[in-house]
C-alpha cells in the first residue's frame, strides 16, 4: 500500500498556478525533502496533503484512502510554521493539547522533551522562545502525535548547530522506527544529513531526484532553477 500518492493536481491562487498536473507516490518509509524556491508551493502543498486546502483537480491519497479529514487524523503529523503557536501558553501546554486531541498519553511527552533536550524551558511561555526553541516545540508536537506520516515545513529554519544535530537525530529515529517524513527545507546542506531522496517543485510539477553519492542538493538546485555563481 502507497503511503502517499499525488495523482493529477492541479491548484492555484487567482487564476496563477501553484500545481498543474503534478504527480507525486512515496511507497518506502523514510525521509523525503521537498525543496523549491520560496513561492513555489511547498506549503501549499503539505496543506493540500493534510486536507486545509483542497485540490482543483486532481486527488491526493494517504495509505490507500482520499486525504479525508479523518483519515489526515488518523496517519498523518503535520509541523506547520511558529504561527501556529499561542505566545501565553507554555510548551507543556501546547504538548498536552496537541496530546489530549490525539488521544495519546501524557506521559509520552517526557522522553520526547528528554530526547528534544527541552525540558529546562517547557513550562516557559512561548514568548519567551527564541527560533530554535519554537521549532524544538513543533517538533515535539509532531512527535507526540505518533503517526506514520508526518508533514515537516521547515523543520530545520533558525535552528543553532546543536539544535540542528538534536533535531537531526530525532528525525534518523523517526526513520529508523518505520516513520515516513516529508520534510521541506531551504537548507539543503542539513537535508542532505537525512536523506538523498527529494522532491523538487519545478515548473508546477513534482519532480523525485534521488541523489547520487557524487551529487550534493546544492547542485541539483542550481540545475533545475538556473542557479549560477557569479
Amino acid at each position: 500500500m502507497d503511503i502517499l500518492t499525488i495523482d493529477d493536481l492541479s491548484f492555484g491562487w487567482r487564476k496563477q498556478p501553484v500545481f498543474s498536473h503534478a504527480f507525486l507516490k512515496i511507497e518506502q518509509p523514510g525521509l523525503y525533502g521537498l525543496v523549491a524556491p520560496n513561492g513555489s508551493g511547498k506549503t501549499t502543498l503539505l496543506n493540500l496533503i493534510s486536507s486545509l486546502l483542497q485540490p482543483q483537480a486532481g486527488k491526493i491519497s494517504l495509505y490507500g484512502g482520499l486525504n479525508t479529514a479523518k483519515n489526515v487524523f488518523d496517519h498523518v503529523a503535520f509541523l506547520q510554521d511558529n504561527s501556529v503557536l499561542y505566545p501565553y501558553l507554555s510548551g507543556r501546554e501546547h504538548i498536552n493539547f496537541v496530546a489530549d486531541t490525539h488521544h495519546i498519553p501524557r506521559t509520552a511527552i517526557a522522553p520526547i522533551a528528554d530526547k528534544l533536550e527541552m525540558t529546562s524551558y517547557l513550562d516557559k511561555r512561548v514568548r519567551h522562545y527564541s527560533l530554535g526553541m519554537k521549532q524544538r516545540l513543533l517538533l515535539a508536537m509532531a512527535l507526540v502525535v505518533d503517526r506514520p506520516l508526518m508533514l515537516l515545513d521547515e523543520p530545520l529554519n533558525g535552528l543553532d548547530p546543536t539544535s540542528l544535530i538534536i533535531v537531526r537525530e530525532a528525525l534518523n529515529q523517526a526513520k529508523a522506527d518505520g516513520q515516513t517524513a516529508l520534510i521541506s527545507s531551504h537548507n539543503l546542506d542539513e537535508l542532505m544529513r537525512v536523506t538523498r531522496d527529494i522532491f523538487f517543485v519545478v515548473d508546477h510539477a513534482l519532480r523525485f531526484e534521488h541523489l547520487a553519492a557524487d551529487e550534493t542538493a546544492e547542485q541539483r538546485y542550481a540545475a533545475l532553477f538556473g542557479v549560477h555563481d557569479k
